[in-house]
């Protein structure tokens, strides 16, 4: 009967910690982090920022259909939220909550340059850098390619587009 009682506490303890961790673990659905694709559903998709920014022609557009990404160049005001904003926007993630979490559990494998967004405990978006994105990738790959494979021009190279054939 001694023994009963520091197994049910111990019991009692371990439930509670479970039930306190459960309600802290994010609940993003598991197909928010899969690819949107083509056939996604979004406000604009990238070419319509062709179309407005770049003005471009249906010709253009479809040079631009034989690429299956596209250039992505943040730009030194951007924040972080901005980032993700306008990646939704445009079709490129389905969820910002489920891609905030890829960011911040996605191993940042480089250094950033000045002027980095910092994501998480860890890592950094460069945002004077250039990234070729897809709508083909899910919120894992995006993550892992916003940390780890930017091509860094510096500040002196901004254009003022955020997309770019």
């Amino acid at each position: 009967m001694k023994i009963v009682f520091p197994i049910l506490v111990v019991m009692m303890v371990v439930g509670l910690g479970a039930v306190l961790w459960q309600k802290q673990a994010p609940k993003i659905p598991e197909d928010d982090f899969k690819a949107p694709g083509k056939s996604w559903q979004s406000p604009k998709k990238v070419e319509d920022y062709f179309v407005e920014k770049l003005r471009f022609t249906q010709s253009d557009l479809e040079r631009q259909k034989q690429s299956e990404t596209v250039d992505f160049r943040p730009g030194s005001g951007s924040t972080l939220e901005a980032i993700i904003s306008n990646l939704e926007y445009y079709g490129f993630i389905r969820s910002e909550k489920a891609f905030m979490y890829a960011l911040e559990h996605t191993k940042d494998t480089t250094q950033g340059n000045p002027g980095a967004l910092a994501v998480g405990t860890n890592g950094s978006i460069d945002v004077v850098a250039s990234y070729r994105i897809s709508e083909d990738m899910t919120a894992w790959e995006l993550a892992d390619t916003l940390l780890n494979k930017s091509h860094y021009f510096g500040p002196s190279d901004e254009y003022g587009y955020m997309f770019m054939p």
